[in-house]
């Protein structure tokens, strides 16, 4: 299951990817050689007719993909009207286009996925806390078991007023906005409401936001940890398309900032080297999301969609953020980088992505063989 749950999902996700160059490419009339899904020896493939269509090509290893467009960078000798065609002599924002098409197509994914997703009524979690441990913030501020999350507002970083409260009636909104915030290391607030006390705040400071770990558990250390000991708790959440168009914008947002939030304490040193997952781990939760049903599988495909969209954006060679920052060179300048620098750029950069590759896949199989 958990195979071929993943297989599905790089082949939907790459594919999505891919396809958002692949057609920016041929709207720009740039020629688009090859379309594949996966790397290395060739599984399928679906041969041209023409001298500028397509070969469309699944292959046989399936971490990534690639379009190959006419280009000839590489001293190959073109016709005027291959030049007309090849991505290389396509104006500047054309290029910067194709580029970014495909990140671009991995958020739409995402955001269709999601909007699909609140339009199904799938079934929520209430916000009611359980007991919280004895040495968290939720426990010094005196929230007990039993309390239900009403609204959450964030506090202004220098003054430590309320910005703006928003109603809260899943456990689900709930998560993410606490992780924007601790991330943020901003204050807040919470509305909840007991059935002993009634309705009542609490404020959760700066301060305190501040000294949380990241490499420990975050929802732990605050103390907010969802009840599971009523099944009342569960409920079906009906939206309208505006609504639900709205919430997936909200949670694109969310995924997509908490992810970068989570790279930049990868780099700064405040995470953990090895929370990051490799391919192994992202087969696990494929299949543990596929056997929960579809509505699980989209909301994990979601997630994953918006990380691979981010993760080329980040302004490394090999990567669409790689090409970007050369792009943005030569904008500045007028003149692009030399073939010499690209080159050793690329190298670079490989070495990079290969290294972040290995460690993800020894934390995957470290967790493999810890059970």
């Amino acid at each position: 299951m958990s195979l071929l749950a993943f297989l599905i999902a790089i082949f939907i996700l790459v594919g999505f990817h891919e396809f958002g160059h692949y057609i920016t490419a041929k709207w720009c009339g740039i020629a688009v050689e090859r379309f594949s899904i996966g790397f290395g020896p060739v599984l399928w493939r679906k041969k041209p007719k023409n001298i500028y269509d397509t070969e469309f090509v699944l292959s046989a290893i399936p971490l990534g993909g690639y379009v190959k467009m006419l280009d000839n960078r590489n001293g190959e000798i073109l016709t005027d009207d291959q030049k007309l065609r090849a991505f290389n002599h396509q104006v500047l924002w054309k290029r910067s286009l194709v580029v970014i098409a495909g990140p671009m197509a991995n958020f739409i994914l995402a955001w269709l996925l999601l909007t699909a997703l609140f339009l199904s009524s799938p079934i929520q979690l209430r916000p009611i806390l359980s007991e919280p441990s004895v040495n968290s913030i939720a426990a010094e501020l005196g929230i007990v078991e039993g309390d239900e999350v009403r609204g959450f507002a964030e506090l202004d970083s220098t003054t430590e007023q309320i910005i703006q409260t928003d109603s809260i009636k899943s456990w689900n909104r709930l998560r993410w906005k606490l992780l924007r915030t601790v991330f943020e290391k901003k204050g807040f607030v919470l509305e909840l409401d007991h059935e002993g006390k009634g309705l009542y705040r609490v404020q959760f400071s700066a301060e305190q936001i501040q000294k949380i770990n990241f490499q420990g558990d975050l929802f732990g250390q605050l103390g907010l940890i969802p009840s599971k000991t009523d099944m009342d708790l569960l409920f079906k959440l009906e939206v309208d398309v505006p609504t639900a168009l709205l919430l997936s914008s909200e949670r694109v947002y969310d995924i997509s900032y908490v992810s970068l939030m989570s790279i930049k304490a990868l780099i700064s040193g405040d995470a953990s080297i090895r929370q990051i997952t490799g391919p192994i781990g992202i087969a696990g939760m494929a299949g543990k999301s596929a056997q929960s049903g579809v509505i699980a599988y989209f909301g994990f495909l979601s997630l994953i969609s918006i990380s691979l969209g981010l993760m080329n954006l980040l302004p490394l060679p090999m990567l669409d953020g790689g090409q970007l920052l050369f792009d943005a060179w030569e904008f500045v300048t007028g003149s692009p980088v030399s073939e010499q620098f690209r080159a050793f750029a690329i190298k670079l950069g490989l070495f990079g992505i290969i290294s972040v590759t290995c460690i993800a896949f020894y934390n995957d199989f470290l967790k493999f063989f810890n059970g």
